[in-house]
């Protein structure tokens, strides 16, 4: 049987049949994405959608989805009233490695105040001379708190072990408690759990992912619960911390800085300029600004390709898939 599957344009023109190892027989639809969305029309007849965004407006054109492949972990931008009856939608993660070295690179930049150290220096300043600014802090013995004990959280938690932490975790599952405590993490759950890993960690990273139980996870009150002395790292998603309420808190320095790498403002075309929030974060010396892309490395795509490429073949096989997402599933 052939299966015909729409995805964007592969990466560096490499040819899908390339990039995506199948044994089952594709016709590969290949469209330009505009703000992550193919043309609508495009999803006519298709029975495979590799992507990230499923909209009511594509959903019309469905008229023969299969399944929804999306080649990265979050699922947010599918409208789960839009997913057809009889539609599996699948993810796909392989991005905790690189995500956790950026994690750990941010703490390090911060803590040591590497940035501002270089930019000054450079430009001719002896101003972060230890002499004349004075002692640095060190991670080992410091505290890292975990919202969110997934794999990028657990990956995070071993490579901070290994600076001689003391790793902290909070997350929705009592269950997880055994776990973590057999690695050494202290595990809490729920709010309270939350909470208690703002007050005592010095650094905080947030690895949750963004559903309606999580947008605005993290607001003004949680953050005057964090240390004037503290930091927090966002890698998962813009809007799990309130936007005003995290400019506020760098702004007034209620914490020591943060680094984020995911936004609330994205490109939509091939060549806008948009900035990343509606405040000027770009304005502040205490945050390490990056493009959301702390995951985008060759191995997590070819990795992801691989999870795409066997959930093809399993579909066309009529096998189970793996990395299945139950609550937008209708299959």
């Amino acid at each position: 049987m052939t299966l015909r599957v729409l995805i964007n344009t592969p990466a560096e023109g490499t040819a899908p049949d390339v990039w995506f190892p199948v044994s089952t027989d594709v016709e590969w639809v290949i469209e330009s994405y505009v703000d992550y969305k193919p043309p609508v029309e495009s999803m006519a007849g298709v029975d495979v959608l590799v992507g990230t965004d499923l909209t009511a407006e594509m959903a019309v054109h469905a008229d023969s989805l299969r399944a929804i492949l999306v080649p990265a972990a979050g699922v947010d931008r599918i409208d789960p009233d839009a997913v057809p009856e009889g539609c599996v939608v699948t993810n796909a993660y392989a991005h905790e490695a690189p995500i956790a070295e950026w994690v750990m690179a941010c703490a390090v930049a911060l803590d040591h105040e590497l940035l501002k150290s270089e930019r000054t220096f450079r430009a001719g300043s002896w101003e972060m001379w230890p002499n004349r600014h004075g002692s640095y802090r060190e991670l080992a013995g410091r505290t890292f708190g975990i919202i969110g004990l997934g794999a990028i959280g657990k990956r995070v938690a071993r490579l901070a072990t290994a600076y001689e932490m003391k790793v902290i975790a909070a997350g929705r599952r009592p269950e997880q408690k055994a776990e973590a405590d057999a690695v050494g993490i202290h595990y809490m759950h729920g709010n309270e759990g939350m909470r208690s890993v703002l007050s005592e960690a010095d650094f905080v990273l947030v690895s949750t992912p963004l559903n309606a139980n999580t947008t605005g996870l993290i607001g003004s009150e949680e953050l005057s619960l964090m240390k004037p002395t503290s930091y927090i790292i966002n890698p998962a998603r813009g809007h799990i911390i309130d936007e005003e309420a995290l400019f506020t808190a760098l702004s007034e320095r209620r914490i020591a800085g943060a680094a984020v790498d995911t936004w609330y403002e994205y490109p939509v075309g091939e060549d806008d300029q948009p900035r990343p929030s509606k405040f000027p974060f770009w304005e502040l010396d205490n945050i390490i600004m990056t493009p959301h892309h702390s995951g985008a490395t060759e191995g997590t795509r070819m990795r992801r390709a691989l999870v795409v490429g066997e959930n093809i073949d399993r579909l066309n096989r009529g096998e189970p898939l793996i990395n299945v997402v139950g609550e937008l599933s209708r299959a």
